[in-house]
């Protein structure tokens, strides 16, 4: 069953003209300003107040690590990539994520203001992120993301094995972007029950962000991806999201790779309800947290 609180803010996502952003290339380019004002990536005040919060500059954009206001941590370090179909700034509960992430688990937490669309394309952003990645010095290392930051997260996973270097302890995506082209036509069918997201607007964000390249590059479009030798992967997706028949297919692909997928689709819910005030959300954060504080034997023994 599908709790009142979700029901209520799936309305008030419709009523707040949210979808009408996606609703085709033109809406995209007249409201990009007001979904990429300075202002959004900067960590409001109620997030400063409750961690002790690093600033620095990555490829020339900044960078925010989040700590306990103690000075302890756990020595886990989550790289979170926020989502926000490569053309919309970090928003509050991004920055609220963070700030949970370091209070429940006494962790760091490092959140990348990546460069976006159309200003920018994917050979800024995957080298930013990859170099925001390569300077966590953390015997733990986590990789989350949401929606487009879930590709970013894969993207940096995919390098990783490139370089023959090591995987991350897991990655975690919520809500993942994984084909920039949204070719399954069962996302088509979608549209209509997705209170967030649109096909047209996301493929012409999409578009830019893959400009210069085959949009099937794995890369941009891990879809396409080989998916062997990753970190274990989990994955939350909801039924009312038009990119959850590419998450399905991803979840057969990785099982097929001899990937550890630990897969949670959520009858009901929209896109990246995980970060909202619901129960829904509540659960699946609680997962989250529990994967977080489970030590990987290695870690545990070594």
């Amino acid at each position: 069953m599908v709790s009142v609180q979700a029901k209520v803010k799936m309305a008030l996502l419709r009523a707040s003209g949210q979808k009408r952003f996606y609703d085709n290339a033109s809406a995209l380019h007249h409201r990009l300003p007001r979904h990429q004002k300075p202002s959004m990536a900067r960590p409001p005040r109620k997030v400063r107040r409750r961690c002790d919060v690093e600033r620095r500059e990555v490829h020339g954009f900044p960078c925010y690590t989040f700590r306990p206001r103690s000075g302890a941590s756990d020595g886990l370090h989550v790289l979170h990539l926020h989502g926000g179909g490569y053309v919309e700034q970090v928003e509050k509960h991004h920055w609220k994520y963070a700030a949970d992430l370091v209070t429940r688990l006494g962790c760091t937490v490092t959140l990348p203001v990546y460069p976006l669309v159309p200003h920018h394309d994917h050979t800024a952003t995957i080298p930013m992120v990859q170099a925001a990645y390569d300077g966590i010095t953390a015997g733990r290392v986590v990789v989350s993301g949401d929606s487009a930051g879930g590709a970013l997260a894969l993207a940096i996973a995919q390098n990783l094995r490139a370089a023959g270097r090591p995987q991350p302890e897991r990655l975690i995506l919520y809500s993942p972007w994984l084909d920039v082209l949204l070719a399954d036509p069962v996302s088509e069918l979608l549209d209509e029950t997705d209170p967030m997201l649109g096909i047209a607007g996301l493929r012409e964000a999409g578009r830019m962000y893959a400009e210069g390249t085959d949009p099937h590059d794995p890369l941009v479009s891990p879809i396409h991806a080989d998916l062997s030798g990753l970190a274990p992967i989990t994955l939350f997706i909801g039924t009312r999201d038009v990119l959850l028949p590419d998450a399905r297919r991803f979840r057969r692909r990785a099982e097929e790779a001899g990937t550890e997928i630990d897969y949670r689709e959520y009858t009901g819910m929209f896109h990246n309800w995980l970060m909202q005030a619901i129960p829904e959300g509540v659960e699946a954060m609680n997962h989250v947290e529990r994967l977080l504080r489970r030590r990987p034997v290695s870690a545990a023994t070594g």
